[in-house]
């Protein structure tokens, strides 16, 4: 991501990406209202930078989630590996 290496404009970005300037100024300004980009103001540019400390916190509350979701999974898989030897054993009756 080309925002990783420091300041972008929307049109910077425009130049990467196969989007009309619409759309990734739309897009920068979820991430705005997210707090994970801020931008400033040089002359009549308004060059975005990424907010790394939001990002941060973004990505270990997603590790938070996966791990709970594994938890889960494993659970489910244990559970199905149960009812499938249940369903055997009834068979073999």
């Amino acid at each position: 991501m080309h925002l990783a290496r420091g300041e972008a404009s929307v049109s910077d970005l425009v130049g990467l990406f196969s989007l009309t300037q619409p759309t990734i100024s739309s897009h920068l300004k979820v991430l705005e209202s997210a707090e994970l980009i801020s931008r400033s103001r040089v002359a009549q540019l308004r060059p975005c930078k990424l907010e790394t400390e939001r990002l941060k916190a973004v990505t270990d509350w997603l590790e938070q989630v996966q791990e709970i979701w594994e938890g889960n999974y494993k659970r489910l898989d244990a559970l199905l590996a149960e009812l499938k030897q249940a369903q055997k054993e009834e068979r073999k009756k």
